[in-house]
């Protein structure tokens, strides 16, 4: 029995069988360059296999420089295989470097090919018979060596140092297990196999050739780690199923509209929440552009936010108008990113929007709602201040009556003096300013709609109400005391805003004072600035806030008084907070409720 050719046809056969397995996943995978690599040097180590075993039964000198030319063929077709799998699979080794061994191996074998002997040797002169320590003859030939077999030894060395460099780099950048299998298995095995083969070939020892066996080796390292790479990614794929199958069931039942839109912007999918508040189906919008979603006058700002979201990233927010197949138009708020590939392109993006429509339409009823019982409250405050304003324009009105007649009779009388009359002209003018600033107040705080801010002292202010409440202080026999800071800084807000505000806190003064058996009543209107505010306090001596109450007099219907509507106080609230200040209650030690407001100063 020929142990040899027993051995040497189990290593061809192996390697044959990992080829065909490198080249079904090559089939399987095609973009997959590493195993179609593989297999090419599967099947060079398989021919490499062979030819060594027809080298041990060589009979002739001719047989044997033909055999190993072929030999030098397989291991250059196996080496420079071998050099680019390591380029693509570990992705860091040297292309340069990739590149000389090629070439250099390209000559080498040319050479092998017009050498009479290959590139091992110049001619083969005789063959010898040794036998093996078990008995078994084979045919090894001699003869003197080919220069151009450096070549093959230059090459041999620039892989390691090629396949070394490739391996350390991917060890720093995490990749070890991968690095130290391909890149021990190579660097072993071809020390070992060149080393040998260097021996034989000079004859220092007296040995069967063994490179297959070396190959083999790398081949099988080579294909464990190949197939390993695939049973992960088999697992990977599992993975990657249960996660999508895990957004299926997101989208398919999440009440957000999801709408995907690729590179070209055009939509390629849309979830059934989206369809059920459009009225669109995906069959009806696959391929369209996504700015059909929208109305014709939004089309152009959602192409180039589109196209510049190409470059720079997607904006992540936004409303947007979504126009629906009824024609009906919705607001939607859309959340964005831009999916990339793997190379770094842009694939698309993805667009989830919350319906806003019926919140936006409930904000808009709440608002004009607030603006209503606004506007109610300050008519209720007006309400309680008739007599007082019929006071206030009686005396206008009275006075210019009153200057009037007697101009007439002035004019009667015959002697005229000029400038008698143009004096009670003059008071005449006052009155009548007198009394349309007392209107214009009144239809300022009535008016409902936006109101305008601007610089205005808040000193001015309290003067203008305590001067538009004078006839109503005075029904009620309160004495009022004006504690207003000078210099005071100017704020921005709105008069009118300002005066209902001030209006408020002092009528709830008064009426916290009516039914309190108390002399005198005092009202005390303070202003002051403090860190960058300004602070106006209403202090009364009437019976003050129950203590149980100061947390609830800002909230909007909450009275005590049973004519009361409960707003006056938490439209002040609404007012200050809207103008950036606080607003606050407390009792003050000797008796009586403080309000105090605070708004900042104008910068």
């Amino acid at each position: 029995m020929s142990y040899l050719t027993i051995a040497w046809s189990m290593s061809a056969a192996l390697a044959a069988m990992l080829g065909l397995l490198q080249l079904l996943l090559w089939w399987k995978d095609r973009g997959t360059a590493a195993y179609a690599l593989a297999a090419v040097m599967a099947f060079a180590a398989m021919g490499n296999a062979l030819t060594e075993l027809f080298l041990f039964h060589a009979s002739s000198t001719q047989t044997y420089a033909v055999l190993l030319q072929w030999e030098n063929l397989f291991v250059y077709a196996l080496l420079n295989t071998m050099v680019w799998f390591v380029y693509v699979h570990l992705g860091t080794a040297r292309r340069a470097l990739a590149i000389a061994i090629s070439v250099v191996w390209t000559v080498a074998i040319v050479a092998n090919f017009i050498s009479p002997g290959s590139l091992v040797y110049q001619r083969v002169d005789e063959l010898v018979h040794p036998a093996t320590f078990w008995g078994e003859q084979y045919t090894v030939g001699s003869g003197p060596a080919n220069p151009w077999v450096t070549l093959a030894n230059l090459s041999l060395l620039l892989i390691l140092a090629y396949v070394l460099d490739a391996s350390l780099r991917a060890w720093r950048q995490g990749e070890q297990r991968r690095a130290a299998i391909i890149g021990a298995s190579i660097v072993v095995f071809l020390v070992f196999g060149g080393i040998h083969s260097m021996l034989v070939d000079n004859g220092v020892i007296a040995t069967p050739y063994m490179v297959s066996f070396a190959f083999l080796a790398i081949v099988m390292a080579l294909s464990y780690e190949l197939v390993s790479n695939a049973v992960q990614v088999r697992r990977y794929a599992e993975q990657v199923a249960l996660s999508e199958e895990r957004w299926r069931t997101f989208l398919s039942n999440v009440e957000l509209a999801v709408v995907g839109i690729d590179a070209n912007g055009r939509i390629n999918y849309v979830n059934p929440y989206f369809e059920r508040i459009s009225g669109y189906r995906l069959t009806d919008l696959q391929g369209r552009d996504a700015s059909e979603l929208v109305p014709v006058s939004h089309q152009a700002v959602l192409r180039a936010r589109l196209s510049d979201a190409r470059e720079k990233g997607a904006r992540t927010r936004g409303e947007w108008p979504l126009l629906c197949a009824s024609g009906e138009q919705r607001t939607l708020l859309w959340s964005n990113a831009r999916l990339m590939k793997a190379g770094g392109t842009i694939a698309g993006f993805l667009s989830l929007g919350e319906d806003i429509t019926e919140r936006l339409k409930a904000q808009t009823d709440l608002e004009n709602t607030r603006h209503e019982l606004e506007r109610l409250g300050r008519a209720s405050v007006l309400g309680e201040l008739a007599s007082s304003l019929a006071h206030e324009l009686n005396q206008p009105l009275a006075a210019i009556l009153t200057n009037a007649q007697a101009a007439r009779r002035f004019m009667d009388s015959d002697t005229l003096d000029l400038k008698e009359l143009r004096e009670i002209i003059e008071d005449i003018i006052r009155d009548d300013k007198r009394a349309g600033q007392v209107i214009n107040s009144l239809r300022d705080m009535l008016r409902s709609g936006a109101v305008e801010r601007e610089r205005i002292d808040l000193n001015d202010t309290v003067v203008e109400v305590m001067e538009l409440l004078r006839a109503e202080v005075e029904s009620q026999d309160v004495a009022v005391q004006l504690n207003l800071a000078p210099d005071l800084p100017a704020v921005l807000a709105s008069r009118v805003e300002m005066q209902q505000v001030i209006v408020n806190l002092v009528f709830n003064a008064l009426q916290a004072m009516a039914d309190v058996e108390v002399q005198p009543r005092r009202l005390t209107v303070s202003t002051r600035a403090d860190d960058g505010r300004v602070l106006v306090s209403v202090r009364d001596n009437g019976r003050g806030v129950e203590t149980e109450d100061l947390s609830h007099v800002f909230e909007s219907f909450f009275t005590k008084r049973s004519e009361g509507l409960g707003m006056g106080l938490a439209i002040c609230r609404r007012i200050v907070d809207a103008h950036g200040g606080r607003i606050r209650a407390a009792n003050a030690a000797d008796g009586g409720a403080v309000f105090t407001f605070a708004v900042p100063v104008a910068e």
